[in-house]
């Protein structure tokens, strides 16, 4: 997270139609990640305002206009939460990290109790040996559940014997779903999809930071210094070109500030 910074779905459909004016050539690909993009792109931003009056004063309307930039913000918030949901997408652990807290010693003391009471009997046993035997994150969720309706079943056998709550088994049911939900694939076509959306959303934040960078090259080509505070989004890129005519862009009324 950058300076408290929060993108909310709502950025990215203001900016939506713009993206989909794109054609998928114009798309290019991040050499940064996308929190770094985001703290360079504030950072731009923040020096941006400080300097409008300068750069109102160095250029007519028609070699650049303020007003295409007013989303600025709302750029940043776009591209945060089109990359969180990419990464949830493509990694859905990474957003059930606080679930996998909670499910480690909700499951460690489930597979504990289940042995002490049901290790040696003839018909539960092999359950619970079968529940013992999966791994990794979705078998993890499975157990849970699974832990959650054995205890259930055969409540009147366990209450009172093993440290085992009911609410301990609600607990475990909910974040058994949990997990599973999140463990559930996506479809590849799905995947490109959202992240062809985390791209465009890319591609038009550093559209206006290298906008804002040429047309600051050339209101400080005679203060080098002024200019380290307009960082790029590329890797070594350096530009000193003058930025040619903006196109007219339609803005909301009211943007989200940046925190």
């Amino acid at each position: 997270m950058t300076s408290g910074f929060q993108g909310t779905q709502e950025n990215f459909d203001l900016i939506k139609p713009r993206l989909d004016e794109m054609a998928s050539g114009e798309v290019r690909k991040f050499n940064l990640s996308v929190p770094t993009s985001v703290a360079l792109s504030m950072r731009v931003w923040r020096s941006y305002k400080e300097d409008l009056a300068r750069f109102v004063a160095a250029f007519k309307p028609e070699a650049f206009n303020p007003a295409s930039y007013e989303d600025f913000s709302v750029r940043i918030g776009a591209l945060w939460w089109a990359d969180a949901v990419h990464n949830q997408t493509v990694d859905p652990t990474s957003g059930v990290q606080e679930a996998l807290e909670r499910a480690k010693p909700l499951h460690r003391k489930l597979s504990k109790a289940a042995g002490y009471l049901w290790d040696d009997d003839e018909e539960i046993g092999p359950v619970v040996a079968s529940i013992r035997a999966g791994q990794g994150y979705a078998d993890r969720a499975d157990d849970l559940v699974r832990y959650a309706a054995l205890f259930i079943e055969n409540w009147a056998a366990a209450q009172g014997k093993c440290d085992v709550t009911k609410e301990d088994l609600e607990e475990a049911r909910e974040v058994g779903a949990r997990l599973l939900d999140a463990m559930t694939s996506v479809p590849a076509g799905d995947v490109a999809e959202i992240r062809d959306r985390r791209d465009r959303a890319g591609e038009y934040l550093r559209r206006a930071v290298d906008d804002i960078r040429d047309a600051a090259a050339y209101v400080f080509r005679k203060d080098p210094e002024s200019m380290e505070r307009y960082p790029s989004l590329y890797s070594g890129r350096r530009s000193t070109t003058k930025p040619g005519p903006k196109p007219e862009t339609t803005v909301p009324e009211q943007y989200p500030d940046e925190k």
